[in-house]
């Protein structure tokens, strides 16, 4: 892995070309070891690190390599694909309309879009905030063949996400049930602009970013992407396949389709923290989170995640992760890409933009979260690759009792068998878990194995955290797991 090596200065007024001070070294040390150490243990070819702060200074860098087949470096104009990010465009353009009363957020969807299922009773508000109940097509075959398969054997067309939805009422579930992501609802308030607009909704969103002065963001009228490109990768088998061209208009709209850079979006996630181009009153509608949501760190608002401590929202589409967030205290912006990702079932192979972005903001801003009590504990010893295999093997072992086991999981006071439960699940698929590498980064632990069955040979990362002195399994690792085969747990609560 060729470690590179482009560093620019972004204002921190967002104003481009006004040079500001630079992170201090310790700081950027800081995030250097995250950012290498997370490529190696995640599989990760190109990393990119934004963080804009008014006090300390102004950090953006790139990692790696932007083209595993040309050896081309990173650099911070690399366009990548950011996936829901793009959902953040969406509700803004729906918000703005609303400020300029070409639309109202109680319209009924039926006002815009025929025959949707209880599109009579579903909101554009209950769109942006997620409360829709419109079917998300995860269980649809020839959706999701576009996204795990290494060769799909069907092509995804215009028009079809639309009639998916509408040919299947009995998935559909009463508007303000209760919160559920969905990438439908975003693809169809894109419907929505255009609609209202009278403009394709790339030509919208394009606009937008223009608006906040973003000259390296777009909506793609394609699968093809601006260069210089990252290329996304994925793996299928054991060796990463180059996917850049795989996600197309067609499959996520409005939901997931834009590309941006790490420097476009050091600028932008700090304007959409604070609500930049919008009425106060507004923002401050889209950042209060409804009274249903139950999530003790927040929840959704209106196109945005709202904790109690950042304005967030990250991104997934096959090859690249992104996450980005405000911290609205400290008046700090922080953005993280990966040009890498697996779409489960496949597997679950190496890190995600989010973790890192977590990781990230803990090393620069402790306590800026919420850290657990145990923050300062010891970290235990980092085991050996060997040590580890033998631990893992034991733990998913359904044969052996939970309390034999000498490695344990997150949350198994709500589930003392939760390793059990992935052990039956790999027994079940015939899986094998070989580990190859094991990192630690802070109170993480990653152990970057090799995962064979009769289908398939593919990497995988499992996570490990410091937890009351010793390493546990992560417990939304596993639930993540149980969860593709229908299976639930206490822990997963």
């Amino acid at each position: 892995m060729v470690l590179v090596l482009t560093t620019a200065v972004v204002g921190c007024g967002m104003e481009r070309g006004h040079e500001t001070r630079s992170l201090p070294a310790d700081l950027v040390r800081k995030i250097d070891e995250i950012a290498e150490s997370s490529m190696a243990a995640g599989l990760i070819p190109e990393l990119q690190v934004a963080v804009i702060d008014p006090e300390a200074g102004t950090y953006v860098h790139a990692y790696g390599t932007a083209d595993l087949a040309t050896g081309r470096a990173a650099s911070i104009h690399d366009s990548v694909r950011i996936g829901s990010v793009t959902k953040t465009f969406t509700a803004t353009a729906v918000l703005r309309l609303a400020d300029e009363g070409k639309l109202s957020l109680d319209d009924r969807l039926a006002r815009y879009i025929d025959h949707i299922p209880y599109g009579d009773t579903i909101t554009l508000r209950d769109l942006l905030d997620m409360r829709a109940g419109v079917w998300g097509l995860e269980e649809n075959a020839d959706f999701s063949e576009q996204l795990i398969r290494k060769t799909p054997a069907t092509e995804w067309h215009e028009g079809d996400y639309v009639r998916a939805i509408i040919d299947n009422p009995d998935r559909a579930t009463p508007p303000n049930t209760r919160t559920e992501y969905s990438n439908s609802n975003f693809y169809l308030l894109g419907l929505v602009l255009e609609k209202v607009t009278g403009k394709p909704v790339r030509e919208v969103l394009d606009d937008l970013a223009g608006r906040y002065g973003l000259h390296e963001t777009s909506y793609p009228a394609d699968a093809s992407m601006p260069e210089p490109a990252a290329h996304g990768y994925a793996y299928f088998d054991e060796n990463p396949t180059d996917v850049t061209a795989r996600t197309t208009p067609a499959l996520f709209g409005a939901a997931g389709t834009m590309v941006s850079t790490i420097s476009d979006l050091a600028a932008y996630t700090g304007m959409l923290g604070r609500g930049e181009l919008l009425r106060p009153e507004t923002f401050q509608d889209r950042i209060r989170v409804p009274d249903s949501a139950t999530r003790a760190d927040g929840g959704y608002g209106l196109g945005l995640a709202v904790g109690g401590s950042s304005r967030w929202h990250n991104g997934a589409v096959l090859g690249y992760t992104t996450h980005i967030g405000y911290l609205p205290k400290l008046k700090v912006t922080v953005a993280v890409v990966v040009n890498q990702y697996t779409i489960p079932p496949v597997t679950f192979a190496g890190l995600q933009a989010s973790p890192i972005w977590s990781m990230i903001v803990r090393a620069l801003y402790p306590g800026a979260l919420g850290e657990d009590k145990d923050t300062n504990a010891p970290v235990p010893a980092v085991p050996s690759v060997d040590q580890l295999n033998t631990q893992l093997r034991q733990a998913f072992d359904p044969s052996v009792p939970a309390a034999q086991r000498t490695l344990h999981a997150q949350a198994e006071g709500k589930d003392p068998d939760l390793l059990g439960r992935m052990g039956s699940f790999l027994a079940k698929y015939r899986i094998m878990l070989e580990v190859n590498k094991v990192t630690r980064i802070g109170r993480s632990l990653f152990a970057t194995a090799m995962s064979e069955s009769p289908l398939a040979k593919t990497p995988m990362v499992v996570p490990l955290t410091a937890e009351d002195g010793q390493w546990r399994v992560e417990s939304g690792w596993v639930c993540d797991y149980l969860g593709l085969v229908g299976d639930t747990s206490p822990a997963c609560g």
